[in-house]
């Protein structure tokens, strides 16, 4: 059975692949009236209503076309929290294999919070990505911080300098990170920066480059066995899964400054992924949130799939 990022891959197709990795699609937030014909009708022509939402900024975006389909306070740049694990997992997928092995040492411990790793813990380099991802762990992202600078001769230092390259890359302006956690780095600097347009831009990317490194955050619950046999039970730090259809990828963040992030991509359409993110909300909200927009977002698709194909210019 084909996967949903195999199936993502076939439909961007060549030129889809080129227009989202280049982060250099145009973008409209409405129907344009030179794009429509003269009886287009107002449906057609209005803005979509505002949300009632707890997070700061918000947006929502067709991957196929670049079309925003919302946008809140899109290029504030606030803290990203945890979303920061995106760009760690990208960045050492560039330089370790999913195959390879990488083992939990001491200082992988330090930062704040506990996934259950152990001292001296082998691990799969691409279960111990799904594992970071998917429960949020800040000794996960660290550990693959770490192991990518020693397998490159640098330290923790390069590995976020290296996260910082690769957001100039795939042109995320608003987006610059101090740490590979997110974890705030006192009660008034956050670990890392970006908007919420520059997020949804970061998993676009992600599942366009390297589908594989975010598969694993569409799934609810799973049971992981390290190279050490040890066992973790992993549940998903969001709950979209079950309240959005055609969920592919997730990804939520919170800390006190943060407060509630959370980024998704999904396909609510065939051929019509959609990636959409919350920033800066409740953290028991960020779920509901995202709901709302996933709900506006798709309305607004279908509305400007029917508007361009019945009123577009010929």
């Amino acid at each position: 059975m084909i996967s949903d990022s195999a199936r993502l891959h076939v439909w961007l197709g060549v030129a889809g692949f080129a227009a989202v990795s280049g982060l250099a699609v145009g973008v409209m937030s409405a129907p344009q009236e030179s794009a429509l014909g003269p009886s287009a009708p107002a449906y057609c022509m209005s803005p979509g209503p505002e949300l009632q939402l707890s997070g700061k900024a918000a947006y929502a975006e067709d991957i196929k076309t670049g079309r925003v389909l919302y946008a809140k306070n899109a290029e504030t740049q606030l803290p990203l929290a945890s979303l920061t694990k995106v760009m760690t997992v990208m960045t050492a997928s560039k330089h370790l294999s999913g195959d390879a092995f990488t083992v939990i040492t001491k200082a992988a411990l330090r930062p704040e919070g506990d996934a259950g790793l152990y001292e001296n813990e082998k691990w799969r380099v691409q279960d111990l990505m799904d594992f970071t991802l998917m429960t949020s762990a800040n000794d996960g992202a660290h550990a693959l911080g770490l192991a990518t600078a020693e397998a490159r001769g640098g330290d923790e230092a390069w590995f976020v300098d290296e996260m910082n390259a690769e957001a100039r890359s795939i042109g995320l302006h608003e987006t610059y990170f101090m740490n590979d956690t997110g974890l705030d780095i006192s009660s008034t600097v956050a670990g890392a920066y970006g908007s919420a347009r520059d997020v949804a831009h970061l998993m676009r990317y992600a599942i366009t480059e390297n589908p594989r490194i975010v598969e694993g955050t569409s799934e609810g619950t799973r049971v992981f066995i390290s190279l050490s046999n040890k066992k973790h039970e992993a549940k998903n730090t969001t709950s979209v899964a079950a309240a959005i259809e055609g969920l592919i990828a997730s990804k939520t963040g919170f800390t006190d400054l943060a407060g509630g992030n959370l980024v998704a991509v999904f396909e609510p359409l065939p051929g019509r992924p959609i990636a959409a993110a919350i920033m800066g909300g409740e953290r028991d909200a960020r779920d509901q949130d995202m709901k709302t927009l996933a709900d506006a977002a798709v309305k607004e698709l279908k509305r400007s799939i029917l508007c361009e194909r019945f009123y577009g210019s010929h």
